[in-house]
């Protein structure tokens, strides 16, 4: 079993040493036809989430190979939830076949993070400072800000990408549906480890309890498939947008 632990890990490193060295030799040239479609905010988009999902891969296949469970657990959960923003923002450019969803990332997504950030800090200010404290970010700017930021929530995401799902195939169909439902579920049975909360402790316990090499193979498995799918569908989408994509798309695909 360790043999077989160390050679699988192994294997997804160099397998994500391959990938990363293929993205960085063709993705100026991705980046350069995406840039010349009316897809620009998306296209910026989707091609943000190819370093950060790799950065979120290597560290979970690393901390995977060093036995350390909790670290991976921690780190899968945002890696379920930069491919499912990631998922929605490919999908619904299509569906729409415009920019706004690339727009609405970059515009009231991060006005709400913005928006978030400084209310938070206004109000432990009042708590220390209650005499300073004058001002607030309410208005109905920032609300219409506040509404369209909430699509990208993940179980609005989720609602969204069941609803538009248009396989035809039915097996495929539900296959896809019920893929989606086990990642949801992932990621929410994750949120107590990422918060430090009791039931991610009992959770380690018992991993460790059992065989925490099988729970390590599926986070370093499911991670690094996670992450080649996100690369796959961003080359695709440069695919679509432009046939002369074509090689650069099945070149990523046919990395093993």
């Amino acid at each position: 079993m360790e043999k077989n632990f160390e050679k699988t890990i192994n294997g997804f490193l160099e397998s994500n040493a391959v990938i990363s060295q293929y993205i960085t030799k063709t993705l100026p040239k991705v980046l350069d036809s995406l840039q010349k479609t009316k897809f620009k905010y998306t296209s910026k988009a989707l091609l943000s989430f190819i370093p950060r999902s790799g950065y979120i891969n290597s560290a979970i296949l690393n901390a995977s190979g060093t036995k350390n469970i909790y670290a991976s657990a921690i780190l899968f959960r945002p890696m379920i939830e930069h491919n499912f923003r990631h998922l929605y923002i490919f999908i619904k450019a299509l569906n729409d076949n415009n920019d706004s969803i690339g727009s609405t990332y970059y515009k009231s997504l991060k006005g709400n993070e913005d928006l978030e950030s400084v209310q938070k800090i206004i109000n432990y200010n009042k708590i220390v400072y209650p005499e300073d404290t004058k001002w607030n970010t309410k208005g109905e700017h920032n609300k219409t800000i506040r509404e369209d930021a909430k699509s990208f929530r993940i179980e609005k995401i989720f609602h969204y990408l069941i609803n538009n799902n248009n396989e035809k195939d039915e097996v495929l169909k539900k296959y896809k549906k019920e893929y989606l439902l086990e990642r949801l579920i992932q990621y929410t049975n994750l949120s107590s480890s990422v918060h430090g909360g009791p039931f991610g402790e009992e959770t380690l316990m018992i991993a460790q309890k059992g065989n925490p090499k099988v729970a390590l193979l599926k986070f370093a498995t499911e991670s690094f498939e996670l992450h080649k799918n996100l690369v796959e569908t961003t080359y695709l989408f440069a695919y679509i947008m432009n046939d002369g994509n074509k090689d650069l798309y099945e070149n990523i695909k046919n990395i093993k």
